[in-house]
């Protein structure tokens, strides 16, 4: 819901903050007094078209903000925010609009800058302002069908026909990429071919490559590792009586003589025993090792070779072995595909007319309720727009017949005659402002469930209302506002006081400027101010019948 509207320089208006609420509020005041004004700058807000002519006198630029509570989000919004990267903060999502004097406009959303299309994308999943503005959803054909779809209880029928167009058109594309030009398909499957021969021909290894440059690595410097271990092994065993083991030699005989003298030696000469025989076998080792040691040109000719081998193939066709291999499986498998084309063809094709049948079988089914639904909705409208004053009104559902989409087969518009023996017209063509408020209204109202635009906004509902049709009205509004925010701007003191929330726009003049002010009324203040709605005084008998009209709506 909106909860904020805040609005800087814009028309007669210096600085003014707007709280609302939820439920049913209405804005009443004289005439001028800049009630219009402020639905209009919350239209900017929403993504409306703009000039530098809004900008109020001696000010270089216009902004407005509007902050939106949102408890619950619909999936629309959600998958659109989503799209857009705009996150919410706390559950509220802040759009601000800024206008400079020679009508260039930055738009946010959620604190990010996001072009202007983008701020009336949102809003349309947030507003619906009816009136002499442009975010009215039900002008929308689209729309229209999500909302029937919503009123007759079909939605899950529309995922069905969309699940199975989403596969026919699926089945759809990879028939066309089977069917590209055979030559063009031919001869990029002879050189996958080659591709795969010449990486089977190297019968690669995974790991391989590094067992290589350490292979190599070894041979380059055969010379300094035998120098290196022959010295080892010269140090420790073969040093001509300066070698570790005949250290050890003399260490342990001097050992064994103490042992005769104090048994406390024959551990330590045990000890020493164990560790020449750990010498003795690392000293093996090391000699097999240096003996096997050699320089050979030959195999580091072919280390060589083999390493510049797997650096072609990894410039062809991956960054290491195994990504080799894996382009191969690949190549290979479009190889088998294109060598299996007649089978897969037959079988797509197949596949292709079984899902067309059960799509259009689906399709028509949806199509079958939809109308059903069609004509309940048309019957319940219209006897909305009698109880709202439109005697003869008729309001009607058109069907057109499409090519199979992922929506189904048809594409509906609302229409309306507003008056006895007119001919219906699509809703985007009703002029008059209050007239169209009023359709909206009825139609809302029996959408109440289905639409998921929490906050509705009327502006001029009351044109050429009066009397019990006022009390209707009121009472529509009252009810629509049990399910959405329903904001209205009125002259009549039926709507007025059927509101939850009202408040009261005025219109100041200090140091020769004139200022716009709303001020939330309530008890004897919005007693006198349905009195001056009532006849334009504030006598005993306007008062007492304003007090009355509060009463009698729980007030």
């Amino acid at each position: 819901m909106l909860e904020t509207l805040r609005i800087e320089n814009y028309a007669l208006i210096d600085t003014l903050e707007v709280e609302f609420r939820p439920g049913f509020n209405v804005l009443t005041g004289e005439t001028g007094a800049g009630k219009s004004i402020i639905v209009g700058a919350l239209n900017l807000v929403l993504g409306g078209r703009a000039s530098g002519d809004v900008i109020r006198d001696g000010a270089d630029r216009a902004k407005i903000d509007a902050l939106f509570a949102l408890p619950k989000v619909s999936r629309a919004l959600k998958a659109l925010l989503e799209e857009l990267d705009v996150a919410l903060e706390d559950g509220t999502l802040l759009l601000s609009r800024t206008i400079t004097a020679d009508g260039r406009s930055r738009a946010y959303a959620g604190g990010a800058l996001v072009p202007i299309s983008v701020l009336a994308r949102i809003g349309d999943e947030l507003v619906d302002l009816h009136g002499q503005h442009e975010h009215q959803s039900l002008l929308k054909p689209d729309r229209q069908l999500d909302l029937l779809d919503a009123f007759g209880s079909t939605e899950q029928d529309v995922a069905d026909v969309e699940r199975l167009v989403s596969g026919l058109r699926k089945v759809e594309q990879d028939l066309a990429d089977l069917e590209r030009d055979d030559r063009e398909r031919a001869r990029r499957v002879e050189f996958l071919r080659f591709e795969v021969s010449e990486i089977d021909s190297a019968s690669l290894q995974a790991g391989e490559e590094e067992e290589l440059r350490t292979r190599r690595n070894l041979i380059t410097n055969a010379e300094r590792v035998f120098e290196r271990t022959s010295s080892a092994y010269a140090s420790l065993y073969e040093g001509d009586g300066q070698a570790a083991i005949d250290s050890i030699d003399a260490a342990l005989a001097a050992l064994e003589e103490l042992a005769d003298v104090d048994p406390r030696f024959r551990a330590l000469a045990d000890q020493l025993t164990g560790i020449r025989a750990t010498l003795d076998d690392f000293c093996g080792d090391l000699r097999e090792y240096t003996d096997q040691v050699e320089f050979d040109p030959q195999e580091l000719d072919a280390l060589n070779q083999r390493i510049s081998l797997i650096a072609d193939l990894k410039r062809k066709f991956g960054d290491s072995i195994v990504a080799i291999l894996a382009y191969r499986e690949q190549a290979a498998e479009e190889v088998r595909r294109f060598e299996q084309k007649d089978q897969t063809l037959a079988e797509l094709r197949a596949r292709k007319d079984a899902l067309h049948t059960q799509a259009l079988r689906a399709a028509s089914s949806l199509s079958t309720k939809r109308h059903a639904a069609a004509a309940k909705l048309a019957k319940r409208v219209s006897s909305a727009l009698q109880d709202l004053g439109m005697k003869g009104a008729k309001f009607d559902t058109q069907f057109e017949t499409t090519e199979l989409t992922r929506t189904g087969v048809d594409r509906v518009e609302f229409l309306l005659a507003a008056n006895p023996g007119e001919r219906p017209k699509p809703l985007r063509q009703v002029a008059s402002g209050g007239e169209i408020s009023r359709v909206m209204l009825g139609i809302k109202t029996v959408f109440a469930s289905a639409d998921k635009i929490p906050t509705l906004i009327f502006d001029e509902i009351d044109a050429g209302v009066g009397g019990a049709v006022a009390n209707n009205v009121a009472a529509r509004l009252r009810e629509l506002a049990a399910s959405h925010q329903t904001i209205c701007i009125t002259h009549l003191p039926q709507i007025a006081a059927a509101a939850h929330w009202h408040l009261h726009v005025s219109k100041t003049v200090a140091k020769g400027r004139t200022s716009t002010s709303v001020q939330a009324v309530n008890d004897q203040i919005r007693v006198q101010e349905l009195a001056r709605l009532l006849d334009g005084s504030l006598s005993d008998v306007s008062l007492r019948h304003a007090a009355e009209m509060l009463k009698a709506n729980g007030d």
